[in-house]
């Protein structure tokens, strides 16, 4: 069965566009392996470190989390602060040196706030399988978000307090309640973060460009799935299109008739001029020769031609006039 051209032409790019929606969909599952993977977001220990900060999309930024070695939970003198805090005293200057620490970071070190906010936030964006070492080796320390830097998407919720209420069950519920403006940082400024007791080094966890990386993953995900759908449809339209739009066996649609009529004539119709195969149109038919018997055969005698029987016609009618012009004699 014969498959016509759109299909032809359709299935094959429906495929093209299938493999390449298939190549973006894996793609996303390496962005999101990627953002996963703490280290690449993570920088080395010290207590300074400059960076640069960058909104790619200037739609806000989750910022950088300040981490240092510790427990959340570890409070031996009991003053509601965690012990890793104990004689940290974070700073963030701009290029200019101004203190921006008020405007740019939040640091919070007692034990309440961590539960609610800081230690959620290390569960859902930081790998907590590099703290698996902590399960063996009791004098080994994770490191612990303590501070929030260029939020100014402020998904850490920092600039706020939370607040206990009841719902109509009596069941017990917590809501942030904001009391600032949300931290803010100037994009292609260069912050410096310092910790000004040098004994107690420092990581920075750059959120910010964890979540560009995730948008990135869900993003060709996204586009992956679109293209994979598109082409099915379109691999699927043209293959029903090429064999519905198949030629047929009638004489509408089979030219190859040897030059007859591609219009079906029932009966004997009568012939018309130019009509016949080889004839030119308009023109009369084809005379067609007769043959003429022999002298011989027909014993008469032949007859005489049409041009001597006008000639004698002529000399007859000649000489009767000429003798009528004649003047009588007397």
């Amino acid at each position: 069965m014969k498959f016509h051209i759109s299909g032809k032409i359709g299935v094959p790019v429906g495929i093209v566009i299938l493999i390449v929606g298939g190549i973006v969909f894996a793609s996303a599952f390496g962005h999101f392996e990627e953002s996963e993977d703490p280290s690449n977001w993570m920088s080395e220990p010290s207590s300074e470190i400059i960076k640069e900060f960058i909104d790619e999309d200037e739609d806000g930024s989750a910022g950088w989390y300040i981490m240092i070695q510790g427990d959340y939970l570890a409070d031996e003198n009991n003053d509601n602060v965690t012990d890793a805090c104990e004689g940290l005293n974070l700073t963030i200057t701009d290029s200019s040196g101004n203190d921006v620490m008020e405007s740019a970071g939040t640091v919070y070190c007692e034990m309440d706030e961590k539960y609610h906010m800081v230690t959620a936030l290390d569960k859902e964006h930081v790998n907590q399988e590099r703290h698996s070492q902590s399960d063996d080796d009791e004098s080994y320390e994770e490191w612990i978000i303590v501070g929030i830097f260029c939020d100014t998407d402020d998904d850490a919720g920092m600039n706020g307090y939370y607040e206990t209420s009841r719902n109509e069950d009596g069941e017990e519920s917590e809501k942030l309640v904001q009391t600032g403006e949300y931290d803010r940082c100037r994009i292609g400024e260069e912050y410096t973060i310092s910790n000004q007791n040098s004994s107690t080094e420092m990581v920075l966890f750059d959120r910010g460009a964890q979540a560009v990386k995730e948008g990135e993953g869900i993003f060709a995900l996204c586009c992956g799935i679109c293209w994979i759908i598109c082409s099915l449809a379109i691999i699927v339209t043209t293959v029903i299109s090429g064999f519905a739009m198949n030629p047929g066996n009638s004489a509408f649609t089979t030219m190859e008739l040897g030059g007859a009529s591609p219009a079906p004539v029932s009966g004997e119709g009568t012939t018309v001029p130019g009509g016949t195969p080889g004839a030119v149109f308009g023109a009369g038919p084809t005379v067609q020769p007769m043959a003429v018997p022999l002298a011989e055969e027909s014993k008469v005698e032949p007859a005489e031609s049409s041009a001597d029987d006008l000639k004698k016609k002529f000399l007859a009618a000649a000489s009767k006039i000429t003798e009528s012009e004649e003047p009588e004699k007397e």
